[in-house]
């Protein structure tokens, strides 16, 4: 780990920004940023808006790809209808699997790997790996070590001694 102040960074920091980006961080509900797969590009994971109220519930996640040279979004994909339901939990009187209810799904990654954890889900997480060509595929992990409510935070660290020579 290493820390760094702002001030030494040298140029500071420049406002990113584009006339109709609105649209696009409108569509999306929480969204997150991870470092795409390439040099100079960004991933931004949300959930799909089915409507364009603030509470309107998602339909599915979606990967949205920022080339920071042309300064353009793209969709690099989105989470197939099958592997959304497995992550939707029933709200009560809600339709549960149908966007309706409460479906968080943690997001982390970067390098063009995305993987995605919740509640409903466990010993398994969805990914989505970024393709050179088109969007990505998506895959279950599974035989990821966890709990009931999910998997677990950080790392499993096997530390060990050998004989020294």
């Amino acid at each position: 780990m290493f820390r760094v102040r702002v001030e030494e960074l040298g140029s500071g920091w420049g406002l990113v920004e584009r006339d109709g980006w609105g649209d696009v961080f409108d569509a999306l509900k929480r969204p997150r940023l991870v470092r795409g797969g390439g040099d100079g590009e960004v991933l931004m994971i949300g959930g799909l808006r089915s409507g364009f109220a603030v509470d309107s519930p998602c339909s599915t996640v979606m990967i949205l790809r920022l080339d920071l040279g042309r300064m353009e979004w793209e969709e690099a994909g989105k989470m197939p209808m099958e592997m959304y339901k497995c992550f939707a939990t029933a709200a009560p009187g809600g339709s549960g699997g149908q966007g309706g209810g409460n479906n968080k799904v943690k997001v982390f990654g970067g390098e063009g790997r995305v993987w995605f954890s919740g509640r409903r889900v466990s010993g398994r997480m969805a990914m989505w790996e970024e393709e050179k060509v088109g969007g990505g595929s998506w895959r279950w992990v599974e035989g990821i070590p966890g709990y009931g409510d999910g998997v677990y935070r950080g790392f499993v660290y096997n530390a060990g001694f050998t004989e020294i020579p």
